[in-house]
């Protein structure tokens, strides 16, 4: 018997020079994955078949037999194996995470180290039917949207799912026909785990009311997957086209909306609640604004949707006569040049450089900055002047080019009049930024 159909393991995307790496548990699931995948190198399906073991440090005796089966597996089916201990309950200390967490963060950190070290292509994971049906089920409960239903993907990045449409029965049945033992994992029987719980305890429940209620959440994540991914692939092209500009983002249908601000998040831990604060900030006015998580603010501006940090740390970084300075948020270059060119936008700045006094840096806004905007007399303090130009507050922490004497260029705006070039200008440089 097979454990996948043609057709997943089309999905999951792997050509015959491929390499790949077995997340090997030593149970039933991972050693029946390790068999096949062995199976498809010896008939020149793939290039390489490896495994990767981690012992977590939890279950003392129980965790040792199964790492000394796994070599004894490996050895005898020409397998390379990594093994790795860690200490996990420690991890979860350090890190205020649970133990089911802090393992499976772990576990990933230490299959991708392996996968760059021994130069793999991919992750195969021992997933089948059941663990979808919990995943569903796990997802549903906490709350999410219909990529969450869609459950785990066949392929995923750089991680493989070939077993994902795999009864567990059948996973049993092909051990079974081969004779090939297997360990069991005694805190898959305990219920201090959400999913452990789910699985114990929920599923039986479900299964009364429908005996094959694990093929219908497979079932039901397959189609569900096929209308995100559409979905999604939408919602791409709305957003390049958007280019977060208002007027753009409010046309948009609810549901490719929702998945373009999305998007435009800088983390993935949204919440409904931050979707739907953002969706409401499109009917707002000029300067409006909302906090979001992990210190991040959207505002609007006049024509759009501006998302960022409001909290940006403080910098300031020297500036050579010639050459490239790397900033928090983008990249300033100097470049020595025989004539300005005018008019110039708001990145570039071309200054009389027989005018600088002293040492160059460029820095974030500091509170009381003066300067003397071009063609202007007089100075003015620079949280005047973006009033006057009604520059939003979320928009004002440009960086500051600076001598020894005061600003020279506000990046994105303007130059100080003292710096000036005019027909005398012996030396000229132009600055020229390129945000992130």
């Amino acid at each position: 018997m097979l454990l996948w159909s043609d057709s997943t393991w089309q999905a999951c995307g792997v050509s015959k020079t491929d390499g790949v790496l077995v997340a090997l548990s030593g149970g039933a699931d991972s050693v029946a994955l390790a068999l096949e995948l062995k199976r498809l190198q010896q008939e020149g399906r793939i290039a390489r078949v490896e495994a990767a073991h981690l012992h977590h440090g939890i279950r003392g005796f129980d965790a040792d037999a199964d790492a000394n089966f796994v070599r004894a597996f490996c050895l005898r089916n020409a397998i390379p194996l990594t093994v790795e201990q860690i200490d996990v309950p420690k991890l979860a200390r350090e890190n205020g995470v649970s133990l089911e967490l802090a393992a499976r963060n772990a576990r990933y950190a230490f299959l991708n180290r392996v996968l760059c070290d021994r130069s793999l292509d991919c992750i195969a994971l021992g997933h089948h039917r059941q663990d979808q049906a919990e995943t569903v089920l796990l997802r549903l409960i906490r709350g999410t949207g219909t990529d969450g239903l869609a459950g785990m993907r066949v392929r995923s990045d750089r991680l493989i799912r070939p077993m994902l449409y795999t009864g567990r029965d059948e996973i049993i049945a092909y051990l079974n026909e081969r004779g090939q033992t297997y360990c069991t994992d005694a805190t898959n029987f305990e219920t201090d785990a959400t999913r452990n719980r789910i699985r114990l305890n929920l599923l039986p429940i479900l299964k009364s009311l429908n005996p094959s209620v694990v093929s219908a959440l497979s079932d039901t994540a397959r189609f569900v997957a096929q209308d995100a991914d559409y979905l999604n692939a939408l919602a791409d092209e709305a957003f390049s086209d958007a280019n977060a500009e208002r007027e753009k983002l409010i046309s948009l249908d609810t549901p490719i909306r929702m998945r373009v601000l999305r998007k435009m998040l800088p983390y993935r831990d949204f919440t409904s609640d931050d979707l739907d604060r953002l969706d409401a900030l499109l009917s707002g006015q000029t300067g409006d604004a909302v906090t979001l998580k992990n210190g991040v603010v959207a505002w609007l501006d006049a024509k759009r949707l501006r998302i960022g940090k409001d909290d940006q740390e403080p910098f300031e970084l020297p500036v050579p006569n010639e050459g490239t300075v790397r900033l928090p948020n983008g990249t300033l270059t100097v470049k020595r040049v025989e004539a300005a060119t005018f008019p110039c936008g708001g990145s570039d700045a071309y200054v009389d450089a027989d005018r600088l006094i002293g040492n160059v840096t460029v820095r974030s806004p500091k509170e009381g900055d003066r300067f003397t905007p071009f063609g202007m007399r007089g100075s003015k303090l620079l949280s005047d002047y973006f009033t006057d130009r009604k520059v939003p507050r979320f928009e004002r922490n440009v960086p500051i080019v600076c001598d020894e004497r005061g600003a020279v260029f506000i990046v994105g705006y303007t130059v100080d009049e003292r710096m000036r070039v005019t027909a005398d200008s012996k030396t000229i440089l132009h600055y020229h930024y390129e945000e992130d």
